[in-house]
């Protein structure tokens, strides 16, 4: 829809002109927004005036609105995110709208929720706990080690008292689903964060010397200081070794590499598969550093570490994303599954939504972005 077109429909709409078709469409877009609260809008006139205007009120309503625009990496000037309307987003010259693909999730219909705090804990018996469900304070104890969770979604390990450890050495593991996250604290006062569709298997308590844990998924760590006891964590060939340090590890299957991230201290990556001398010896990362292991290679760059753990803080965050990896994202939190129409293309997205944003508004940025898609029943279905 070019910039006239959407001048015309909103003319005949708000004089009452337009067909019962053009209704729909607009109501489409204007769904749930007041439309008094834009008095200029109606004042249609020189297009760089509006342009400027609407700039300025998206620029104002983003401090308050829990999705921010979503663009192709390559926009420039003329094609700058507008709101219209009460805010919608639109893109000039570049939004696209097809009926067909277009799907609005009316309110009290067809709602897929963000998702929360939940994990099951799976002891070494094969025992499990759903921990969305547990009560507050001491679940068990194994090996003179309690295990208590708090309201804060979260499971501490720690030792009972002054009695010495069992000789067996006891293994648990916490699993996220999809659309779940939960935080952990080892035995030793080691903090994870596990992010959605993510399992993590340690030790109740660690014994030798070195503690060594087994990730799928994504976690982020905060280590904690230990010299005599090195902290190793395994994943899909990949070995982290560190002594007290934050960074997280990006090691999901349906990814194309295994990415260590570094906020602080110092990590040594080594890719156990190849024999490499490189990988024998490790590759050491500094802060704002990622190691990447693809190909039984390793690899490091430069990036912006806020925004890799910015999923531990609430946000989903890409840059210079293709589709596929921006709605793999997106499947994992929301707990859809997502198929794709037609051939991919080479566009890359930059784009921040907040993890408390329910599916239907996170559809709505998509789609006025010129991302076709449609939702059915818990299947977003993406036309390329």
């Amino acid at each position: 829809m070019t910039f006239q077109e959407l001048k015309e429909l909103y003319e005949r709409c708000t004089a009452g002109n337009c067909t019962p078709e053009e209704q729909k469409l607009f109501e489409e877009y204007c769904d749930g927004f007041d439309l008094s609260d834009i008095p200029w809008a109606p004042q249609f006139g020189d297009r760089d005036a509006i342009e400027k205007k609407l700039r300025e009120d998206l620029q104002n309503r983003l401090r308050d609105n829990k999705v921010k625009p979503i663009k192709r990496f390559y926009w420039g000037v003329a094609a700058a995110i507008i709101v219209l309307v009460g805010g919608v987003l639109v893109s000039i010259n570049y939004l696209s709208v097809n009926k067909d693909a277009t799907h609005h999730l009316a309110a009290g219909k067809n709602i897929i929720n963000h998702g929360i705090d939940k994990a099951i804990l799976i002891l070494s018996d094969g025992r499990q706990i759903a921990l969305d469900n547990s009560q507050k304070g001491t679940l068990f104890s194994q090996n003179h080690i309690l295990v208590d969770k708090d309201e804060a979604a979260s499971v501490t390990y720690k030792k009972d008292g002054t009695k010495s450890f069992g000789a067996a050495k006891i293994f648990n593991t916490m699993v996220t689903p999809r659309g779940g996250k939960y935080e952990l604290v080892l035995s030793d006062g080691t903090k994870v964060w596990l992010n959605a569709a993510s399992s993590i298997r340690y030790p109740v308590y660690f014994s030798g010397n070195e503690r060594i844990v087994e990730l799928s998924g994504e976690a982020y760590f905060e280590v904690a200081h230990n010299k005599a006891k090195p902290f190793k964590v395994l994943s899909k060939g990949q070995v982290v070794q560190v002594l007290g340090t934050h960074f997280n590890i990006n090691a999901y299957a349906d990814e194309d590499a295994i990415r260590t991230t570094l906020l602080s201290g110092s990590v040594k990556v080594f890719g156990s598969v190849s024999s490499s001398a490189s990988q024998k010896n490790g590759l050491v990362i500094k802060p704002d550093e990622q190691a990447t292991f693809k190909n039984n290679q390793l690899s490091k760059s430069v990036v912006d570490a806020d925004d890799v753990i910015a999923w531990k803080n609430g946000f989903i965050v890409f840059k210079n994303a293709d589709i596929k990896s921006v709605m793999r994202q997106i499947a994992r939190w929301y707990d859809v599954e997502v198929t794709y129409q037609g051939q991919p293309s080479d566009d890359t997205y930059s784009g921040e939504i907040s993890r408390n944003a329910d599916l239907d508004e996170v559809i709505k940025a998509l789609k006025l972005n010129d991302i076709n898609l449609k939702v059915s029943q818990r299947t977003i279905i993406v036309s390329l």
